[in-house]
């Protein structure tokens, strides 16, 4: 069959076979082995014109062809700098490891981001009156500065929103409506809230509908709460952590100071709000026995 013939078969073959041009390249890679230098020129003008109809595209054909072949139908010029190159960025891909700066984030990045955001905090006022528009302009600039001091310090994002909640629930008590606005619009809030539309949107027959739902059959609603989806996992992840160490120390009697009721009111806050899901934080709230009965 003539080159022309056989591409333009391959042309009318291709709409109804999308994975057709890598395996004509395979084909094309045994058919070239043992073979004569007339055949190979032919082989290779058919390759030229996979590529030049656009059948083949020429970034499929450096990737599955042998970069011998390649060079030999003058498609690359030096078959030794493709290899140089294609291990250069296979070690980059494959081998290259992401490290945190451990070191400089611990003496630096995590104290000026501690003290940025209690600087933030710092200059709301304590139990009065904020208006929203001033809470969405401190929260944009705060999340600017936080998001800067990531990509400066190369600070591990998962543990940068740990340190956040550390301070939050420090400052939950003058500063929650701050807090609650500035964690939903961060980086780490989630896509979906796990919360149904709230009370305070509903009319009253609603709630009242609502209230003896859960009266008749609190064990259903319990279930439903349970399995609902939404919340961030991370954030419910790292409060149950830091609950579950606060149990595991009086277990060992190694706590001398009273229980984290700030830490508590947070995680309630958050699962009220939608940002973590009762269901993902459970199974920590349950190593908190200790904590309660005190």
């Amino acid at each position: 069959m003539a080159p022309e013939l056989f591409v333009s078969v391959l042309g009318d073959i291709l709409p109804f076979n999308p994975s057709l041009p890598a395996q004509v390249l395979d084909v094309f890679n045994q058919c070239w082995i043992d073979q004569t230098s007339d055949v190979r020129a032919s082989l290779s003008a058919m390759l030229h014109s996979l590529i030049n109809t656009n059948i083949v595209a020429t970034d499929l054909a450096i990737e599955l062809v042998d970069r011998n072949i390649l060079q030999d139908s003058a498609i690359i010029s030096n078959s030794q700098i493709l290899a140089t190159r294609s291990v250069r960025i296979n070690t980059g891909l494959l081998y290259k490891q992401q490290k945190f700066n451990l070191l400089r984030e611990e003496n630096e990045g995590y104290a000026k981001l501690s003290h940025e955001f209690n600087v933030a905090l710092s200059e709301l006022p304590k139990g009065g009156f904020i208006d929203a528009a001033d809470i969405s302009a401190k929260s944009n600039e705060l999340l600017t500065v936080v998001n800067a001091l990531i990509g400066y310090f190369e600070l591990d994002p998962n543990r940068v929103l740990d340190n956040i909640l550390d301070i939050c629930s420090q400052n939950l008590l003058s500063h929650a409506r701050f807090i609650l606005y500035f964690l939903h619009r961060s980086p780490w809030a989630p896509v979906t809230l796990a919360v149904n539309q709230p009370f305070s949107s509903v009319v009253q027959t609603e709630r009242r509908r609502r209230l003896d739902s859960i009266q008749r059959d609190f064990s259903g609603y319990f279930k439903s709460e349970m399995g609902r989806e939404g919340g961030s996992k991370l954030a419910a992840q790292l409060l149950g952590f830091k609950l579950r160490y606060f149990a595991s120390a009086v277990d060992r009697n190694e706590r001398s100071y009273t229980a984290p009721e700030s830490l508590i009111f947070l995680t309630a806050l958050l699962i009220k709000s939608g940002f973590i899901k009762l269901g993902d934080i459970y199974p920590y709230v349950c190593s908190l026995r200790a904590i309660l009965n005190e």
